[in-house]
């Protein structure tokens, strides 16, 4: 099935496990409307929707994503952040830590085979080789390019994305100031998923958005050494 933004044919199609995966982060403004309304159109292009929203409580944060699920969104494709429980979540897609929690976190517990995905946020290659010996499943990594949501900080670039994926063999997702544009070029230093924020909650079309950075990762693959 397709569909028409702005002359641009959309193709709608069921996302299975891929090689390269786009996470899309809640922009932490505490607008659940505006949060579902985008939400529920850019699903099919994306792997994974997270919600990071700080300023709310736990219980609030599960409303939301009990409520993507009442607008199509499936539930292993909602990964909540900063909630510190494997199987509160039990029927998301998984959870996303900082450093704190998986440092203090049970490492028997994390050794279960059927616990929830588990996503770390890192800043070094030294905290990518510690969320990977406490049982990491994927990390996050950036900020790559300079980026809207932190706009104070140094990006760290291409250069330290490369060193910390070739020093984990856990998948390195890259976020920060991800566009279409620079999708082949994470993706050519080893990332093996891009996560953006403002690319998609920033944008007029948010729709049209999703459908581009799904596209730039189709086109991409033509840049990826074989076998990476």
């Amino acid at each position: 099935m397709q569909e028409e933004a702005n002359g641009t044919a959309i193709f709608h199609e069921h996302v299975t496990t891929r090689s390269f995966e786009l996470h899309v982060v809640s922009p932490g403004t505490g607008d659940m409307d505006s949060f579902l309304n985008i939400a529920k159109d850019i699903w099919r292009w994306v792997d994974y929707i997270h919600i990071r929203e700080k300023k709310l409580a736990l219980e609030k944060q599960m409303y939301w994503a009990q409520s993507l699920k009442t607008q199509g969104v499936p539930s292993n494709r909602i990964i909540m952040n900063g909630s510190d429980q494997l199987d509160q979540h039990a029927s998301l897609g998984g959870v996303h830590w900082g450093q704190a929690v998986i440092r203090s976190y049970d490492k028997d517990d994390l050794k279960r085979v059927d616990r929830l995905r588990v996503g770390i946020s890192v800043h070094s290659l030294e905290e990518a080789k510690i969320a990977e010996e406490r049982g990491a499943d994927y990390l996050f990594y950036g900020h790559v390019y300079a980026s809207n949501s932190k706009p104070n900080c140094e990006s760290r670039g291409l250069s330290a994305l490369a060193e910390v994926c070739s020093n984990v063999s856990i998948p390195v997702i890259a976020i920060g100031g991800i566009s279409p544009e620079n999708i082949a070029a994470i993706r050519t230093a080893g990332a093996r998923g891009a996560a953006v924020i403002s690319t998609i909650w920033a944008d007029d079309e948010p729709k049209l958005a999703a459908c581009s950075l799904r596209q730039a990762i189709e086109d991409s693959e033509r840049y990826v050494e074989p076998g990476r």
